[in-house]
């Protein structure tokens, strides 16, 4: 399928802690029903992720304006190296 190998456990905890520091920034300004839709997705099937639910506030600003909306940023081997 093209999937790369898993990250490492340390890996995966710098992203969420990555992620929960950018939520800082833009939690406040999101809408209630926003949050709490994307509070849902990202604890859907599992152990609740930041890196889910920053994705999910991102992909929502990115719908309603593709022009300003951030660039996102996922979890990557090569995602230093750009």
């Amino acid at each position: 399928m093209g999937l790369a190998l898993s990250q490492s456990f340390a890996d995966c905890m710098r992203d969420e802690l990555a992620a929960q520091q950018q939520l800082s920034t833009v939690w406040s300004a999101a809408p209630n029903p926003l949050r709490d839709s994307c509070e849902g997705e990202a604890s859907a099937g599992g152990s609740p992720s930041y890196v889910d639910l920053l994705t999910c506030i991102q992909m929502a600003e990115w719908v309603k304006s593709p022009s300003t909306a951030p660039r996102l940023r996922g979890a990557s081997k090569n995602r230093n190296s750009q």
